[in-house]
């Protein structure tokens, strides 16, 4: 037995009151004279032992009364079977699953709304004075607050679907974090929720001692459901006349094969292209979609099909900015390359230039050093700073040249070294085609390819080195190799890209090799953000962080927010809090924009059996399932976590106490007077 305010036990000390009552008696006998007195003396006595037998009666009653009247208030309770209590504070955090699949109705009516009973009956069980916590699925600084009844009841009233969506260890990561800093004696922790599969993994859950998990499943109803998965665009680069692919995977969560289900392609609100999947239950297909650009600017487009009941996931939304062309810079040590000038000089896509090196890198995305001569340990400083924050580099180095200045820059960025030059005929063994370099160059395999020969190169050393080969010499050694660093990337070729060194420059495999490394050297941003996500959205704009602020905005809607914006490097990132709640195109400051998708966590409308749950948990302290839900849950609580409570019976027999000194009193007074 624990009690739950233990101070009141104080009061105990008032036994004293009566039994000093009882010891010191204030009455006074008066003498009475009879003539004979035997008869009296027998009537004397059993008067004696009857009003003794009563004083002692009227005095347990009286300590009865006091006792049980002070353990009322103090609360008494027995622990329940398998449970212990605590003396001090009870907490209870409630988590409420409101996702997507929430809205699903069953025999018993709208899953929310019997979650929400759920969570009426869980505050039921518990004293008025006990602290409460709402957790759903925003999980907002609002909710890591302890609320009164009344308040919890409030919340729960005002909930309502959202599109996050939490794994279950996540959820129970939070409770536990925040239910540990309350100090509490007894920590009491349920989840209310249809504990869809994609979303309760349960096998990860630790074991707990200090909080007890109660589980509290709705009877999720499996439907068929065909959603929009994924979103890829095929393109390096947009700009004006170039053609894009927009690759849509749908996902057929059904139990039956669909046919000839239309998938739309809508670009700034006019429809450029139809396709139709054919799609097996339970399995996925890919729709290939392509449009020109025919205008430069923002182009805001959706991949949009046609789908009952679920509807959140038939659209999927994206964003690109045309026009902006790429910045290439070629300094050339000796003479200029004339392969290089024409590969990039006519090109609409490239702002093409040539020239020294300027102090300012942050302009150009992609800079060429064709056989530099002289690069001081300060220019290699700057270069590996504008390369670390997203630039990317080609270095070409000359055949007779000192590699000292090249070898500084290429340590900084942890490249290969140059070492010794190899003044011999080597050709190329190998290309890796599957390199983000050549992604969309190649349909089959590389063996019957033209290979570039070489009339002679540099080794390289390689320790402590970040290498991808690209291209590979039969020798061993590297003809084209890619190092990432930070978020960019240098391009190393171990010989002259002249006629004289190399056939390389005048295959087919030179253009597309080249003209790939300015295409990949703009950041490739993301079309698409899925809500509820907080990783950093890299924005294409330049903002101000300590100036004027910001303000995202659904033109639709016009629903409005101010934004995180901060500094990274050279370049701008959102840092998202939550706080969108629809999916749709956003306007950053009117002049980008951002396109954000609603999670596909909740599409996959599977969930787990109550066996399956407790097959999960089996073994793992701390975590209880409800299993009769047809029970009401407050008495499945207070017969089973609760323990019984008994400061009503200790009331009753108070009570009764008073109620029988009462009667003996009155009885004495009867029987005086008589």
């Amino acid at each position: 037995m624990i009690f739950a305010n233990p101070l009141f036990l104080w009061g105990l000390l008032a036994l004293a009151i009566p039994v000093a009552v009882h010891l010191f008696q204030f009455r006074r006998y008066k003498k009475v004279y009879f003539s004979n007195v035997d008869r009296l003396s027998e009537l004397r006595s059993e008067s004696r032992r009857q009003s003794e037998l009563r004083r002692w009666l009227v005095l347990l009653m009286r300590c009865l009364a006091i006792i049980f009247l002070v353990l009322a208030f103090a609360q008494p309770t027995l622990p329940g079977k398998g449970q212990s209590l605590h003396s001090g504070a009870t907490v209870i955090s409630v988590y409420l699953d409101n996702s997507f699949s929430m809205e699903n109705s069953s025999s018993d009516g709208n899953q929310l709304e019997m979650a929400k009973e759920k969570a009426r009956e869980i505050v039921s069980a518990y004293r008025q004075g006990d602290r409460y916590q709402l957790l759903s699925n925003t999980m907002s600084g609002d909710e890591f607050r302890w609320l009164s009844r009344e308040e919890f009841l409030d919340a729960v009233d005002a909930l309502s679907i959202a599109p996050a969506s939490r794994r279950i260890s996540e959820v129970v990561t939070r409770q536990r974090d925040f239910m540990c800093q309350s100090g509490a004696a007894n920590r009491h922790a349920y989840l209310v929720s249809d504990f869809q599969r994609s979303a309760a993994d349960l096998a990860a859950l630790p074991s707990d001692s200090l909080i007890h998990f109660t589980f509290v499943p709705l009877e999720g109803v499996a439907t068929d459901n065909i959603y929009i998965d994924t979103l890829r665009l095929d393109a390096p680069a947009y700009f004006v006349g170039g053609s894009v692919t927009v690759e849509a995977a749908v996902y057929n969560g059904g139990s039956v094969d669909v046919e000839k289900i239309p998938i739309r392609l809508i670009v700034n609100g006019r429809e450029r292209a139809l396709a139709t999947l054919d799609i097996p239950a339970g399995s996925s297909a890919k729709a290939a979609m392509h449009f020109t650009i025919d205008s430069a600017g923002w182009l805001d487009g959706r991949v949009e099909l046609t789908d009952y009941p679920i509807t959140f996931d038939d659209h999927y939304y994206f964003t690109l900015l045309a026009g902006s062309r790429i910045n290439v810079l070629q300094v050339d040590g000796g003479a200029p390359n004339e392969n290089l000038q024409k590969l990039f000089s006519d090109d609409s896509s490239v702002m093409y230039r040539q020239g020294p090196l300027p102090s300012d890198l942050s302009d150009f995305n992609f800079i060429v050093l064709n056989e530099p001569r002289e690069l001081s340990s300060g220019l290699a400083q700057a270069m590996s700073v504008w390369v670390e924050q997203g630039g990317s580099l080609l270095l070409i180095p000359p055949a007779d040249g000192k590699t000292e200045l090249l070898n500084t820059l290429l340590s900084l960025v942890q490249a290969p070294r140059l070492d010794r030059w190899v003044k011999q005929p080597v050709k190329a063994s190998m290309i890796d085609i599957h390199c983000s370099l050549y992604r969309g160059v190649f349909n089959g395999s590389s063996d019957e390819m033209e290979m570039p020969l070489v009339q002679g190169h540099y080794s390289t050393n390689s320790q402590g080195a970040v290498r991808q080969n690209i291209i590979t010499l039969a020798d061993g050694t590297s003809l084209l190799s890619l190092t990432p660093y930070g978020d960019g990337r240098l391009y190393l070729v171990t010989t002259p890209l002249t006629v004289e060194w190399t056939d390389f420059v005048a295959q087919t495999l030179f253009v597309p090799t080249l003209y790939n490394m300015a295409l990949y050297s703009r950041p490739q941003l993301d079309v698409a953000h899925v809500l509820g996500d907080d990783n950093p959205i890299f924005l294409q704009g330049s903002y101000n962080p300590s100036g004027t602020p910001q303000a995202l905005i659904e033109p639709h809607s016009r629903f409005s927010i101010l934004p995180d914006i901060r500094r990274q490097g050279n370049r701008n990132i959102l840092l998202p809090h939550g706080e969108l709640n629809a999916d749709g195109i956003y306007f950053l400051g009117g002049n980008e924009h951002l396109a954000f998708n609603y999670s596909r966590q909740e599409s996959q409308l599977d969930f787990l059996s109550r066996s399956e749950i407790e097959d999960l948990l089996d073994g793992r302290q701390g975590y209880t399932l409800v299993r009769n839900a047809a029970k009401p849950l407050d008495q499945e609580i207070r017969s089973r976590e609760g323990g019984t409570s008994l400061w009503r019976w200790c009331l009753l027999i108070a009570l009764v106490a008073l109620l029988t000194e009462t009667i003996l009193l009155r009885l004495c007074s009867f029987k005086s007077k008589k």
